[in-house]
């Protein structure tokens, strides 16, 4: 090989070793990424929908469900409440036997805490719809700030009659995390993300089944005053 062609082949493979490194260098460099996750289920409980109503009205699910999702609740509290008793004909024989025909509509404004170390927040306000009819059940919980790398996070309940005597309960849990990642490992960053909501998801239908079958035999199911823990506004 010739000294001019020699020269030239270094000065190539130069250009070439010069482009590799500043594309790592590209692809190394830490980015403020946002990714975002949804995740769904449906499934059905054997246990009438005016009976999962009045469990779901009357004891207090927040609480459970929230703990299976890697959060404590810290506070709730009611902010606006609309009851509407005209369909009812006898209602405290139908409130006693299961069968209310009250529609409602409350806002609650929740505080809840982080037990997993993974994620970078330390407390995060939601504020919880929850538009409950004769035949239908639509929960809507909300954050109403960014806290930390969180900048979403939603969850939704829908509960209606099915066949046979059972009810039908669909979750979907939504959320936006910021991240500080490898341009190079955004992928990876949003395949985790989507984990979480899976796994959000997932706790949450084993905590609402858990909670509605361990009241499900009781003849009478009384109320918990204020959910256990709520407080009028």
């Amino acid at each position: 090989m010739s000294k001019r062609r020699f020269g030239k082949f270094w000065l190539i493979l130069g250009v070439l070793l010069l482009a590799v490194i500043g594309l790592l260098a590209t692809q190394l460099r830490r980015v403020d990424h946002v990714s975002e996750a949804s995740a769904t289920t449906t499934f059905e409980l054997e246990i009438p929908f005016n009976r999962f109503k009045q469990i779901m009205v009357r004891k207090n699910a927040t609480r459970a469900i929230v703990a299976h999702g890697g959060m404590e609740l810290v506070s709730q509290s009611i902010q606006g409440l609309n009851v509407d008793m005209s369909k009812e004909d006898r209602p405290i024989l139908n409130a006693l036997r299961g069968r209310s025909k009250t529609e409602l509509d409350a806002t609650r404004m929740l505080t809840v805490r982080f037990t997993n170390p993974d994620i970078d927040a330390q407390e995060l306000t939601l504020r919880q719809q929850a538009d409950i009819d004769s035949d239908r059940m639509h929960v809507e919980t909300k954050s109403v700030a960014e806290q930390g790398e969180i900048k979403d996070y939603q969850t939704t309940l829908t509960a209606e009659p099915a066949e046979g005597d059972a009810t039908r309960v669909t979750l979907q849990t939504a959320m936006k995390i910021q991240v500080d990642v490898a341009k190079l490992f955004v992928s990876v960053a949003d395949t985790r993300v989507n984990a979480s909501a899976e796994s959000a998801v997932n706790q949450q239908k084993a905590a609402l089944t858990e909670f509605v079958l361990q009241h499900a035999d009781q003849a009478i199911v009384l109320p918990d005053l204020f959910g256990g823990g709520d407080k009028a506004e």
